[in-house]
């Protein structure tokens, strides 16, 4: 390993160590064994361990002191995620001032206003803002010079929310803080959790939150992400009506140029939904035609079905799914779409008429696309990776490996199939077998991803097409 070039080496952990820490991991264990295997992967190593920097009230004076000690050292950071701090928007102007590389801040606002950002916002060289701990608030006729600023200059805005005391409506804070941005290109909204509740994210908010971000929807919006979390789906919201009233999202959305969606069906519904059969709300009116990735997540309604009935597969739920699937055929409606994913949650007893359904369907589909069973208890789950999963072709029920039980399993079996699958990690002690222990974990977490999507679409084009069912003349609403 040591006889590679440096070139080679900063090529291979590069590749390696995506994501930097942040705010979700603030894990340097890897990045610093490695640094310790000789000076070649010091110097290598270095610029990764300080481009992404996590500073709490605990290591804030000691990281202060390196970077005015060692000057090479500013020039590495570009992000840098602040956690805990009493005077958030303070701290990140005074530290853009003096990190001149820096490009991105994570700021979190639990003991701030939006109005502290004000600062923040005028940052030249900011391109992208996370920021936690948001509230919505109502505020009363602002000062003559509060909110009358632009930014170009952030391109990219990740926001997590905890619940307003205001209903969101009134909450007019949140749109004067949205017109401030006229040139983002990402927007990823999700919620913040704590150990005792979960923050909602409904239909009620999403429809005011587009609303609030209209103009860079309208003009150089791209990507958006909205992590709808809300296991009773707004209907106790009082304030419904009021949005459903005056706010028009499905229009924004497919008048967009998006390029990148996320979202969960249930924002695609009209508010107060009681007439209309949900596969009527679920077509491709509402989505943009300049759509390149589609991820939807799809709860299927138990409520909806009679588990005792023979005709589930000609359910309204069973429609939903069809018509899911077919978004992936419509190349007149959707030409620029290439990879679409179907994350669907589902009761038990639907499972095999879902995975039935789906396989049938997913036949005309000719783009990339990615079917994601899930159980009722991952639907709800605090856990981001399990609510909001990505692809694993157990959970495929086109794969001959596919799982037909995880669907069923609850937290606790999930739990008991966790811990009895074998650790990549084996304790190891240092020096250069700890730093090369190190990079090889990181390089198998990159390369079992890459070879599980080749071994998958592998298969999808060396299977063969199945014979058609002995009732093909039979019209199903599956067909």
């Amino acid at each position: 390993m040591d006889s590679l070039s440096e070139e080679l080496l900063d090529q291979i952990i590069s590749e390696a160590v995506s994501p930097l820490p942040n705010r979700h991991s603030a894990g340097y264990h890897d990045l610093l064994s490695i640094s310790m295997v000789s000076r070649k992967f010091r110097r290598i190593v270095e610029p990764y361990l300080y481009r992404s920097v996590v500073i709490f009230e605990n290591n804030r004076d000691k990281l202060l002191r390196t970077t005015f000690s060692r000057t090479e050292l500013p020039q590495y950071i570009r992000e840098i995620f602040l956690a805990h701090l009493h005077d958030v928007a303070r701290e990140a102007s005074c530290l853009a001032a003096r990190f001149p590389s820096l490009h991105k801040l994570d700021l979190d606002l639990t003991s701030c206003k939006l109005s502290d950002l004000l600062p923040v916002l005028q940052l030249p060289s900011l391109t992208a803002l996370g920021l936690s701990g948001m509230v919505a608030r109502r505020i009363a006729d602002p000062g003559p010079d509060d909110w009358r600023i632009t930014n170009t200059a952030i391109t990219s805005l990740d926001m997590s929310f905890s619940d307003p005391a205001d209903w969101w409506e009134d909450c007019n804070e949140i749109w004067k803080f949205a017109a401030v941005f006229r040139n983002l290109r990402i927007l990823s909204i999700h919620s913040d959790y704590e150990p005792e509740r979960k923050h909602a994210l409904n239909g009620p908010v999403f429809r005011c939150l587009v609303h609030a971000f209209r103009h860079v929807f309208e003009t150089s919006l791209r990507s958006f992400t909205f992590g709808y979390n809300d296991i009773h789906h707004g209907y106790l919201h009082q304030g419904d009506a009021t949005i459903s009233d005056a706010l028009d999202a499905r229009a924004i959305l497919k008048q967009s140029h998006l390029e990148h969606l996320k979202i969960d069906t249930m924002c695609l519904h009209r508010p107060r939904q009681t007439e209309n059969l949900r596969s009527l709300e679920l077509g491709p009116s509402c989505l943009p035609s300049s759509l390149r990735t589609l991820y939807l997540r799809h709860l299927v309604a138990a409520g909806n079905l009679n588990p005792i009935e023979r005709n589930l597969m000609h359910s309204d739920e069973a429609q939903c799914l069809s018509q899911l699937v077919n978004l992936g055929t419509r190349r007149a409606r959707f030409p620029h779409l290439d990879k679409m994913a179907l994350a669907i949650s589902l009761p038990v007893f639907f499972e095999d008429v879902a995975a039935r359904i789906l396989k049938v369907q997913a036949r005309k589909v000719k783009l990339h696309l990615e079917l994601i069973l899930m159980s009722a208890w991952d639907y709800v789950s605090d856990d981001i990776t399990r609510s909001w999963p990505e692809y694993d072709a157990i959970r495929d029920p086109r794969q001959p490996f596919y799982d037909p039980t995880l669907p069923l399993m609850n937290n606790a079996a999930l739990q008991q199939q966790a811990m009895t699958r074998p650790s990549m990690r084996n304790p190891v002690g240092g020096g250069l077998k700890k730093g090369i222990d190190s990079l090889t974990r990181l390089l198998e977490r990159k390369i079992d991803r890459q070879i599980l999507t080749v071994q998958t679409r592998a298969y999808d084009a060396s299977a063969p097409s199945p014979a058609p069912p002995a009732n093909a003349g039979t019209k199903h609403i599956y067909s």
